[in-house]
């Protein structure tokens, strides 16, 4: 599919969930409600017709989402489905990876490729504190799964003034003896995240300038990260940073949100529900390639001293 900027639409995201087993304080209300009652509105059915028709027009490349998507009951289902019967081989997941180690084997087995895991602190007193609830020492163990099986891992880390921002140097350290990217994202005013933007927002590329022997390098993989490497290191440091430095002449992607609604652009408000064309082929594509060829061409956003946190407590890789 081609945009009417030329722009190769070639990258699904979506939404298996809008609830979450963690609360992040840039993201959740501390009132949420029990996350056990998933109660979302696209059935598997519903999710393997949106793929399957999609993939006809080009998708090349899956990522289910949520909320967090280990807590939906399709995601196995709908990860086999994916590669196997629309024979589309990069799928990934964005986690938590709270309970990811005891299920990466048998999602690589479906089809899984590469996992985002977002984790904001190397500290487990304030990796809890960000998330409310969460459990470090879970977090890390997964990753190491990961990282033993084969599985790609990306790493991504909101900064936050005051908060995690002296741990810059913990996390690229993190990039010396294993072959992950960590990936620093801006805080964004979106959400929970307006409550603390104001203080907590940190310009990610000025903080990376700072940083000694980190070199900027070609991004291969179409993705909307910038990267760099220091020499030696086996994985790359990356940054997303959509307040600073728009990414969107090269955006391929789409979102289908876990009640049915087709978004352009993850900052527009614009959101079309696409549950009335879920049975029929042929007026869900006429659909679909009318809204992803106009596209918009770019979002409209509202207007170093190392810590001496965990890679003592929390070894990641060898």
């Amino acid at each position: 599919m081609i945009d009417k900027y030329n722009r190769e639409i070639d990258y699904l995201r979506i939404s298996l969930t809008d609830k979450c087993n963690l609360k992040c304080i840039y993201c959740m209300p501390n009132n949420t409600v029990d996350n056990n009652y998933i109660n979302d509105n696209l059935t598997l059915n519903n999710y393997k017709f949106i793929i399957k028709q999609l993939s006809k027009l080009g998708i090349k490349k899956v990522r289910f989402t949520g909320g967090e998507p280990l807590i939906s009951p399709y995601l196995d289902d709908i990860i086999e489905y994916t590669k196997n019967e629309c024979e589309i081989s990069d799928i990934c997941i964005t986690t938590n990876a709270i309970g990811l180690m005891d299920r990466i084997e048998n999602l690589k087995e479906k089809g899984l490729k590469k996992v985002n895991i977002s984790i904001d602190s190397l500290d487990k007193y304030k990796y809890k504190k960000i998330t409310r609830c969460g459990d470090l020492e879970q977090v890390i163990k997964s990753i190491n799964k990961c990282i033993d099986i084969g599985i790609k891992v990306k790493i991504n880390c909101v900064l936050i003034k005051g908060l995690n921002d002296n741990e810059i140097y913990d996390f690229i350290e993190l990039t010396k003896e294993n072959s992950i990217d960590v990936r620093f994202i801006e805080l964004m005013p979106l959400g929970e995240g307006l409550d603390i933007f104001e203080k907590g927002y940190i310009n990610v590329q000025e903080n990376l300038k700072q940083i000694h022997g980190l070199k900027s390098i070609k991004n291969e993989d179409k993705s909307v990260a910038a990267y760099y490497k220091i020499d030696n290191y086996k994985g790359r440091v990356g940054m997303i940073t959509p307040m600073s430095c728009s990414f969107c002449s090269n955006c391929n992607r789409i979102r289908i949100t876990s009640n049915g609604n087709l978004k352009l652009c993850l900052h527009s408000r614009e959101e079309l529900n696409i549950k009335p064309y879920l049975n029929d082929k042929d007026e869900f594509l006429e659909v679909m390639k009318k809204h992803i060829y106009v596209k918009p061409e770019k979002h409209k956003l509202i207007e170093n001293k190392k810590s001496d946190t965990t890679r003592k407590m929390y070894q990641i890789g060898g």
